[in-house]
């Protein structure tokens, strides 16, 4: 009886250890995770839970300023001109409007004629294979950026005189121009065929491929302002339209003006301006050449637009 109970004993301890040791591995195969809502098995992964950052609002676009031509071009209005036309092209619409006279008045260029005078040489040295020397290169610089009349009349004459004018009409397919012989100054021409001009510059055909970047970069460049009338050799071209641009235009524009006092009293004064988006003509009989800039730099302002 003793054996028996005995034997009863060593079997409940066994049974009693045996199911506490099972207990214990199962506690801790399913002990909970402080934190955790549930239980995780013997090598648990803790993943924490992030908020996702609120996206910064999307900014609005900048507004884009430009020149575009108004619905009505009667709408751009002048005063102080006895003559006066003006066109504009947009070279993203490829659309010409102006003033209701701008296919048929007519002015004379004066030194708006001087890209051309600059490129036709450089264009004809090209086609012969050649290159233009440091000095000459330095000369059609100065002839552009001081509006140097002595550099103009050298080219003119040395590269045929009434011929250049020929070549400045047939290359550029103008229209209604007409000159004097042996004035490159007194050639006359309307606003419409001065924007067939601008767009002969631009689209290579006056410099030709290896000279137009140059020719437009150089026309960015004019110094010295109205008053700078020194002599025949610095006249000074930076007014006009780039007057009537906002800063953030002032440096995507090549340009030449175009000025001379006549005998009858009155300055013959142009200005001509090439954007990446658009060229602008204006053309006038006006009292004084500070008077003309500002008509010119009037008929910008009234172009520009914030789109």
């Amino acid at each position: 009886m003793r054996r028996r109970s005995l034997f009863i004993l060593v079997v409940i301890t066994v049974v009693v250890l045996g199911g506490g040791a099972y207990a214990a591995e199962r506690y801790a195969r399913n002990t909970p995770v402080a934190g955790a809502g549930h239980f995780l098995g013997p090598n648990p992964v803790i993943t924490t839970l992030q908020a996702s950052p609120t996206p910064s609002p999307t900014p609005p676009p900048a507004p884009v300023i430009t020149l575009r031509a108004p619905d009505d071009p009667a709408d751009i209005k002048v005063s102080g001109a006895s003559l006066f036309g003006w066109a504009f092209y947009d070279r993203r619409t490829d659309e010409t409007v102006g003033s209701a006279n701008y296919t048929k008045v007519h002015n004379t260029t004066e030194s708006m004629i001087k890209p051309w005078i600059a490129g036709d040489y450089l264009r004809r040295l090209a086609a012969t294979g050649r290159k233009p020397t440091a000095a000459a290169l330095n000369e059609l610089t100065l002839m552009l950026i001081d509006s140097n009349d002595v550099m103009a009349q050298k080219y003119y004459a040395m590269d045929g005189r009434n011929a250049v004018l020929d070549r400045f009409i047939k290359t550029c397919g103008l229209k209604s121009v007409t000159y004097r012989s042996g004035w490159w100054s007194y050639t006359n021409i309307t606003p419409a065929d001065a924007i067939r001009y601008a767009r002969c510059i631009a689209d290579g055909r006056v410099a030709g491929p290896q000279w137009t970047s140059w020719l437009l970069a150089t026309m960015k460049k004019p110094r010295g302002g109205v008053k700078d009338q020194i002599s025949t050799q610095k006249e000074g071209g930076h007014w006009g339209v780039i007057d009537g641009l906002p800063t953030s235009l002032k440096t995507t524009i090549s340009w030449k003006n175009g000025w001379t006092y006549q005998f009858d009293g009155t300055w013959h004064i142009n200005c001509m301006a090439i954007s990446p988006d658009w060229m602008l003509v204006v053309e006038m009989h006006t009292t004084g050449l500070q008077k003309g800039a500002d008509i010119c730099a009037s008929v910008t302002k009234q172009l520009v637009v914030t789109e």
